[in-house]
């Protein structure tokens, strides 16, 4: 499937598994979800597509740059929660990590490790070290990626080093199922944080604010 695919049905499978019962958590849970939805395709890079590396950076950053605009702005808590839960050496330690797995994954075929369980776990444990809440959003999302991913006709090596990968062939990466999967899960994240319990909360407050 295609990037923003990725990166919206990463974040509808987070607010659908999660369920964030915080603000904080419902903007730094969302953009995680989506971050992990999208990473994996770093190692387009080494197929013929070079000029995706780039958008699929860029749809990552962007994740990141929201969460921090939206605590600066707004004050939602994700800061002090994550260093409630982490400290500086930690942050340092598990961001360094995290990016030589991606680095090492670049380097690899698309679809092989970055598309593997090893990737899974290895990105998700040093997710935990950096701020263990938003974790689950991160691997649900991350998880995502290879379950619609599966569906199209190029191999997952889901079993990294193993094997010569698993793929159902049932549709194209860039046909009418990805267009489907946009629009649907771009719908369904709308409709979940509509409804979420951060969102129905901060709404009864304002209206008790208006109606003094």
């Amino acid at each position: 499937m295609l990037g923003k695919t990725h990166f919206s049905v990463g974040m509808a499978a987070g607010l659908v598994a999660c369920r964030p019962q915080s603000l904080s958590m419902l903007v730094a849970g969302t953009a995680i979800a989506g971050f992990g939805g999208i990473i994996s395709d770093i190692d387009v890079g080494t197929s013929d597509a070079h000029n995706k590396v780039e958008h699929i950076i860029g749809l990552a950053g962007l994740s990141i740059f929201g969460v921090v605009v939206a605590d600066a702005l707004f004050h939602v808590g994700i800061y002090n929660r994550l260093m409630a839960d982490s400290n500086i050496a930690r942050i340092i330690v598990g961001v360094l990590a995290f990016l030589g797995i991606c680095t090492f994954g670049m380097r690899q075929p698309h679809r092989s490790f970055m598309h593997s369980f090893v990737a899974l776990l290895g990105l998700s444990f040093f997710t935990y070290v950096i701020f263990p809440d938003i974790t689950p959003y991160f691997f649900v999302g991350f998880i995502s990626h290879m379950v619609i991913d599966a569906f199209n006709g190029k191999r997952e090596k889901i079993f990294w080093p193993l094997g010569k990968g698993f793929s159902l062939r049932m549709c194209k990466a860039d046909g009418l199922v990805n267009k489907l999967l946009f629009h649907i899960s771009n719908i369904a994240v709308f409709l979940l944080i509509l409804t979420s319990r951060p969102v129905q909360t901060t709404a009864m407050h304002i209206l008790r604010v208006i109606h003094r």
